[in-house]
């Protein structure tokens, strides 16, 4: 089959993408997604996020052992379902700080400054609070209050105002605070990438934009330097399928590079090593591979959390009747941003309350009620990669982080600072610390200097926000141009968290959904200058 525009990856960016290069007149549009659609009834259902993870819509991939983590491998949920990891995740709708998307532009990624990113996030944006200079509504992405948090979140805040961290309406305006998580919800339903890009569109015969589940891309056909199609695996059958103009790669972070690597386009050295024809020689592709990491501590108190309410048949009727109690949470239902040092630019620790007593992305889950605070390093200086282990597209990538390698150990530091304020919040408030029956984990508190190291090196783990594999810059090293195009191919782009240069300060399924939308406008202007 032939269309103008095929985009690989149904996730966050890739929904979007899709949506905006169909709206075009005179446009086919062919959307294709490892994973099924998203059917299962628990995608909808807030509270049951953590359920989704390790399961058949989860790609479940796991690290290389980390030796800054006592040799521990972190395992890294990704949604392998229609709407990606949107379709998977806590739902939060933190959108980064506009000294981030400065920074970017600084470097090099022209045009992707806090202007323009603010642009996008009012474009698409539909937020509850109504409109306001920085923030928008009417688009596609719904932005709510969470309906009925718990207690145990509103004595968070309250610590934290004890500590001298104020509570902040709109933490997107007023970054040093506290405040409710904001969430990609309407009328406590989660609220996905495909509900509010694809919902709505056709994508049968006819149709400018058909979706595709179950289909595996192997690779990006590339002929005398263009892109043409890409190859593909559909119930055990190749097939091929061609862009008249051209493929966008939205895979995301951790899958984009190996899709690259086995089209061509990676290590010159590597590809060979495994029998790959060089298209490109990209050194960059899977470098540079950034993460948040998070740990924290777990205490029990004698009430105000979410325990017991997923078996409690009572609250299913409560959320399908009135969509609301405490299946509507996303479990990390309140954040803070704090500094760890003076004269820092912007907040480089987020502090995150989860109303249930659980840890190690939830597989541990204490019986009784209680609160997980943890603490997320938010600008790393650690660069990890990723890498293909081997030429098949069912072999799992390799994925090395590198947490807390940084020379000056400046990471495992911070995030030891912000580890030292959760263990504040847990034991010298009123608010919180007097709620406190027990501490869970760690079971007594940390005396000292080494003994928060020696935690955070025990229970540190990803925070779901991989980026910067194939990053975006004006430099000869460059993976992607600011215009999202393959450096050395024609017809290619990128179009994913893989391009953010570096780590944003908040969470990435925002940002990917705009680099989705700038995708389909650099597209768009492209095709009108050419045709006008």
């Amino acid at each position: 089959m032939a269309v103008d525009y095929i985009v690989v990856g149904a996730g966050s960016a890739g929904c979007a993408v899709a949506a905006g290069l169909a709206a075009e007149p005179d446009t086919s549009v062919l959307l294709l997604e490892a994973g099924p659609r998203d059917r299962d009834p628990r995608v909808r259902v807030p509270a049951a996020a953590s359920a989704l993870w390790f399961g058949k819509l989860d790609w479940n991939y796991r690290t290389e052992p980390q030796s800054q983590l006592e040799g521990r491998r972190d395992t890294w949920p990704r949604g392998r379902v229609l709407g990606g990891s949107s379709s998977i995740n806590a739902m939060m709708h933190v959108r980064g700080m506009d000294v981030d998307y400065d920074q970017w532009a600084a470097g090099g990624a022209t045009g992707w400054d806090a202007a323009t990113m603010t642009r996008l996030f009012r474009r698409i944006e539909d937020d509850e609070r109504g409109p306001a200079e920085h923030r928008g509504v009417g688009g596609p992405l719904r932005v709510e209050h969470l309906r009925d948090p718990r207690p145990l979140t509103r004595s968070f805040l309250a610590a934290c105002g004890e500590l001298g961290i104020p509570e902040v309406e709109d933490y997107h305006v007023e970054p040093d605070g506290c405040g409710m998580t904001m969430v990609n919800q309407r009328r406590g339903r989660r609220w996905s990438a495909a509900d509010a890009f694809l919902d709505g569109l056709g994508s049968g015969p006819g149709s400018s934009l058909q979706v595709r589940t179950g289909v595996e891309v192997q690779r990006v056909a590339i002929e005398d330097g263009r892109a043409i199609g890409v190859d593909v695996l559909v119930g055990g059958q190749r097939r091929f399928a061609r862009a008249e103009r051209e493929v966008v790669v939205a895979a995301g972070a951790v899958a984009t590079p190996p899709l690259l690597q086995r089209s061509g386009v990676g290590p010159a050295d590597e590809l060979r090593s495994l029998g790959i024809d060089v298209v490109v020689d990209a050194p960059q592709v899977g470098e540079n591979l950034q993460d948040h990491v998070v740990a924290g501590m777990v205490a029990g108190t004698a009430d105000g959390s979410l325990y017991g309410a997923d078996r409690d048949p009572r609250q299913l009727v409560e959320w399908v009747r009135h969509r609301r109690g405490p299946l509507t949470s996303n479990l990390a239902e309140a954040i803070a941003f704090v500094r760890s040092r003076e004269g820092e630019v912007a907040p480089d620790i987020e502090l995150l309350a989860i109303p249930a007593p659980m840890k190690d992305h939830a597989r541990v889950r204490y019986p009784r009620h209680g609160i997980a605070i943890g603490a997320i390093l938010l600008r790393p200086r650690s660069r990890g990669r990723i890498r293909l282990a081997s030429i098949a597209p069912s072999a799992p990538p390799i994925i090395d982080p590198r947490t807390f390698t940084d020379p000056e150990g400046d990471d495992l530091d911070r995030l030891a600072d912000g580890l030292h304020t959760v263990q504040r919040l847990l034991t010298e408030t009123s608010a919180l610390g007097g709620r406190l029956e027990e501490l869970i984990d760690p079971p007594a508190p940390l005396t000292d200097r080494a003994a928060h190291i020696a935690h955070v090196r025990r229970t540190a783990q990803t925070m779901y926000h991989p980026v910067g594999t194939a990053r975006m810059g004006s430099d000869a090293s460059a993976v992607v141009d600011p215009q999202l195009r393959v450096v050395g191919v024609q017809g290619l782009r990128v179009a994913d968290a893989s391009v953010m240069p570096t780590l944003i300060r908040g969470h990435t399924n925002a940002p990917s959904i705009a680099i989705g939308v700038r995708a389909a406008e650099l597209i768009s202007d492209r095709v009108a200058a050419a045709t006008g």
